[in-house]
């Protein structure tokens, strides 16, 4: 007896892999590629400056004034760094971590100060005063060299640290004022009524309430100020002498020869002066992420 052929039954559209299927998988895929892509990009970018001071500051004197460029230290040694600490790099280092440190303390006083009167208090000509704060940062450091350096010559402080740790604590007010604004109009201000009727003064609920709950905030301010000042420069060169010489300014003089340019020395000592820097950032990286994103997520 013969079997009839058996026909299998074709497939449908709805058991058929379509496009329309494989696409909201594949998108989200390339999506998520690009970005890390453009993200590789950006970090090499960022990166690949210090990456080459690195690298230069391991080549001989000859490797790295030869024609063509040596890209790869070819015999490798410490001498550039040697020979960097053998100057006076740490007094700069000392004069550094002076300036910038007290510059700092002071920017952030005032500027939590004048962040929490722009941000919780009403007065007259407040938007007037808040756009002179920022109308500071307007101005290139270019045209303020020449007024400020015979403002300081005045009061006698060329030549101190006091003469960069008071323009560095004014021009870091701005942006540290409008940073901490946002921290504070993120506090509910419900908190503070609420301690107003235990009995507390203003003051006592923002030393007691708001501070702590924008301490990321102030952490994440505090880093970015610090780290512009520590990376000043024009005002460093003109205000300062030998003794008061930063970081910025003595890393020059370090490799500045009567004809020539030590670029290994240059190099190591660049290398030095992010050190503190890099420290910095990985001793407070859960402060400064965590200020970075808040208010990012409401909730």
């Amino acid at each position: 007896m013969a079997l009839a052929p058996t026909t299998t039954a074709p497939a449908t559209e709805s058991s058929r892999p379509t496009a329309r299927s494989r696409g909201p998988l594949l998108k989200p895929l390339t999506r998520q590629t690009l970005l890390y892509l453009a993200l590789a990009v950006i970090i090499v970018v960022q990166f690949l400056p210090l990456i080459w001071a690195l690298l230069t500051s391991l080549m001989t004197p000859q490797e790295t004034t030869s024609i063509p460029a040596t890209l790869w230290p070819v015999h490798p040694t410490l001498s550039s760094y040697i020979e960097a600490l053998q100057g006076d790099i740490g007094r700069y280092y000392l004069n550094s971590i002076i300036a910038s440190l007290v510059s700092t303390l002071v920017t952030m006083v005032l500027a939590t100060l004048a962040a929490y009167a722009f941000a919780r208090l009403r007065f007259r000509w407040k938007r007037l005063a808040l756009l002179f704060v920022v109308s500071l940062s307007l101005f290139p450091p270019f045209s303020q060299v020449i007024p400020l350096y015979m403002m300081l010559q005045g009061v006698h402080l060329i030549g101190t640290l006091l003469a960069l740790i008071i323009p560095y604590s004014v021009f870091g007010l701005p942006m540290a004022i409008l940073i901490l604004m946002a921290f504070l109009q993120e506090v509910p201000f419900e908190y503070e009524e609420a301690a107003a009727l235990d009995g507390m003064s203003r003051l006592g609920a923002f030393v007691r309430i708001v501070l702590p709950m924008i301490i990321p905030g102030l952490f994440t301010t505090a880093v970015i100020v610090f780290v512009g000042d520590w990376n000043e420069y024009l005002f460093a060169l003109n205000y300062t002498t030998t003794a008061t010489y930063t970081l910025p300014v003595g890393i020059v003089i370090l490799s500045q020869t009567e004809f020539t340019t030590n670029f290994g020395v240059l190099s190591a000592a660049m290398v030095m002066s992010v050190v503190p820097l890099v420290a910095l950032i990985l001793l407070l990286e859960r402060r400064i992420v965590s200020g970075l994103t808040a208010g990012g997520l409401k909730g």
